[in-house]
């Protein structure tokens, strides 16, 4: 049985955190990538969307794949949805910005359960 198909898989790692960072650099990508039609998003702000997009994916998946680096993803994607800010179109029309912050903070606000602990043990 694969990894993701364990019971409890979600449940032992910070899974909403992961998962909001992730769509959060995708929707930067989704932004500077597509236009939206009216908006022209080239040069300097485009590249940065894609930049911070793709370090936003990563530290998703770290936070998933690697839940005892959280506090490292954590404090990158805070820092990086701030610059997002300035550097990307207002954090992608502030829809990536409020997902990577979110996620950000999620991330660095787990803590993961212990096993509970039966009578034998503790004897």
């Amino acid at each position: 049985m694969t990894t993701a198909m364990r019971p409890g898989w979600r449940r032992g790692r910070p899974f909403a955190a992961g998962l909001l960072l992730g769509l959060g650099g995708l929707e930067l990508i989704c932004v500077s990538w597509v236009g939206l039609g009216f908006l022209r998003f080239t040069g300097t702000a485009g590249a940065a969307s894609w930049a911070l997009g793709a370090l936003f994916v990563v530290a998703g998946m770290t936070t998933w794949r690697n839940p005892a680096l959280r506090y490292f993803s954590g404090v990158l994607a805070a820092v990086l949805s701030l610059v997002s800010l300035v550097a990307a179109n207002l954090g992608g029309l502030l829809l990536g910005f409020l997902l990577t912050a979110v996620g950000s903070a999620l991330t660095l606000a787990w803590i993961p359960q212990q096993a509970p602990s039966t009578p034998e043990e503790e004897a």
